[in-house]
């Protein structure tokens, strides 16, 4: 042997290592997963020795080649300058190992992604297509391939590459379903079924197999098919509830109601504590028009601790359509709405939602405290403070809470007529009746959406001169009667009003009779009829009302005066 040339190589070999050793530290991807190995099955040349250390035994002898080392130098070299932003040199560096023949596809697999990420699609797929040639069985080259054919719009040959990474690498299920997943995207449903079944073949029935399955049936219209999978799925996990409840709402899709009630029936009986199921079978009983049941159900879901209260309001006001919750099923949906707040940690935040269901349940007391509790996180909001002043006025609430409330949400909104009408209602309650009047006028002078308080407006006014004794009285309850000319009691102080000024007695004859025949049995009906009549003279017709009306309310000042008055006109 020639120990020149031994030592010279030996050299050759020290320097290539501790290029090697340097060059590990900046490499990436698939060749800092080969590492120096690679080269190994390089063969030709004259040989070198280089020596793996074990523990405690001699480590064995690997031969490699001249040729191998500078291939191996030179790939080094090439990534280092790839790293290093240097990719004009690492590339002729690449396409310097790739001409001298050099096996393993390393380098052609790195230009294929270079040119990739330069945009050089073709020139990619090539390389990736050389690499893939050269580095027989490796994996990473060929979904790279895929990946380019995937991106590149080649369905079929992406397809292709993907038939043969599954049919390489046999035991990994994901490459399956990446499989199925590409037949796909290229709306081929039934060779993607088969993909899943070969995979089902190989570990039975699971989960996203079969989820997967019963979707692309179904993609095919083929429901029956998607059942199957869905039951199949059932059977060989029978703890696992919801694939039951999964059958259940398919059949609840198909309005078969009995066959979805044994299956939910199957689900609750493995798992009784899930919510969802609760709330699911309280449909299956709406719609077999089961209210009490459905009811129930859904009271027994909101139990579960792993409902929020938010979750528990966005399902109740969907099971429910507005007209069922404010309708017939209202009661159920009260009670349940009530349980949840109650139950609440953070009954703020739903406390103006609460508020106006209260409302509609005519409980304003309440609604006006959730109103109010509202407004302690937000006072910004105008029509949670119009919801509480509205369910003072209906709950009529003390009129100095009423007043220090509409005065604040006037501060707050000077250009809304609600906090006005209100202050003149808690006026006009302390017989402030210039006060009432002053700020009913404020509301007509800010005008009226859409018609919003014009006619209680107008009525207050009317009221407010009524009690100043003012004929513009008779004006604003015309303007009212305009809005609403059926109302019994406007049309009787209408009447009334017209009978004190003196005018148009035969039209307010006409009215307080029509207002009569609506209430034959009110004393103040009668009352202003019989004062009409004897303003005309007609004290005899007038009588028999005016005494009707003074035997049922023989304390009412006013009441006994008309009645000495056309007793005397006898």
């Amino acid at each position: 042997m020639n120990t020149s040339n031994d030592k010279s190589t030996t050299r050759r070999s020290r320097r290539a290592a501790r290029r090697a050793k340097a060059g590990a530290k900046v490499w990436r991807g698939g060749v800092a997963a080969m590492g120096i190995i690679f080269i190994v099955a390089c063969s030709g040349g004259k040989p070198t020795v280089s020596v793996e250390s074990k523990r405690y035994e001699r480590a064995p002898i690997v031969e490699t080649t001249e040729e191998a080392l500078k291939a191996e130098t030179m790939m080094i070299d090439a990534k280092m300058k790839q790293e290093t932003g240097r990719e004009g040199e690492a590339m002729a560096l690449y396409r310097k190992i790739v001409s001298q023949g050099v096996p393993g596809g390393a380098a052609d697999y790195e230009l294929s992604r270079m040119m990739a990420e330069s945009g050089m699609t073709d020139s990619a797929i090539y390389y990736a297509n050389e690499a893939v040639s050269r580095g027989k069985g490796n994996v990473w080259y060929l979904l790279h391939l895929a990946s380019l054919y995937q991106y590149s719009g080649q369905m079929d040959k992406c397809t292709a590459t993907w038939e043969t990474i599954v049919a390489e690498n046999s035991d990994e299920t994901s490459y399956y379903i990446q499989l199925s997943d590409m037949y796909v995207l290229n709306k081929e449903f039934k060779k993607a079924i088969e993909v899943l079944n070969r995979v089902e073949r190989r570990i039975g029935v699971s989960e996203p197999v079969s989820l997967q399955k019963s979707k692309l049936w179904r993609a095919l219209g083929r429901e029956d098919k998607a059942m199957e999978e869905i039951k199949a799925l059932a059977d060989a996990m029978p703890q696992e509830g919801r694939y039951n409840a999964i059958i259940a709402e398919a059949y609840m899709s198909e309005k078969a109601y009995d066959k979805a009630k044994v299956y939910y029936d199957r689900a609750l009986a493995s798992d009784p504590d899930d919510e969802y199921l609760h709330i699911s079978i309280a449909e299956y009983y709406k719609a077999k028009g089961m209210p009490r049941k459905a009811y129930e159900e859904l009271k027994e879901g909101f139990k579960k601790p792993g409902l929020s209260t938010a979750n528990k309001i966005q399902i109740l006001t969907t099971f429910y359509s507005s007209e069922e919750f404010y309708g017939p099923y209202s009661q159920y949906a009260y009670d349940l709405l009530n349980d949840i707040m109650s139950q609440s940690e953070d009954s703020t935040s739903y406390a103006a939602f609460y508020g106006d269901v209260l409302m509609r349940q005519e409980r304003y007391a309440e609604a006006r405290d959730q109103f109010a509790l509202a407004l302690t996180s937000d006072s910004s909001k105008y029509e949670i403070w119009e919801a509480l002043l509205a369910s003072e006025l209906q709950g009529h609430a003390d009129p100095m809470e009423m007043q220090r409330d509409a005065e604040r949400a006037a501060a707050l909104f000077p250009l809304h007529p609600m906090p006005y009408y209100v202050q003149s209602v808690a006026a006009y309650d302390r017989k402030d009746y210039g006060e009432a009047l002053k700020l009913a006028q404020r509301c007509e002078q800010i005008g009226f959406d859409e018609g919003y308080l014009e006619a209680e407006t107008y009525m207050m006014i009317a009221a407010c001169y009524i009690e100043m004794k003012d004929r513009k009285s008779i004006d604003y309850l015309e303007k009212y009667l305009q809005i609403h000319p059926n109302d019994v009691v406007a049309l009787n102080s209408y009447a009334y009003q017209l009978a004190l000024a003196g005018e148009q007695l035969g039209t307010a004859e006409r009215i307080s009779k029509t207002t009569l025949k609506a209430k034959p049995d009110d004393p103040h009906y009668m009352d202003t009829y019989a004062w009409i009549l004897h303003l005309q003279g007609r004290d005899k017709e007038a009588l028999p009302y005016i005494e009707k009306a003074h035997a049922m309310l023989p304390d009412n000042e006013e009441i006994s005066m008309h009645y000495e008055a056309i007793r005397r006109g006898q």
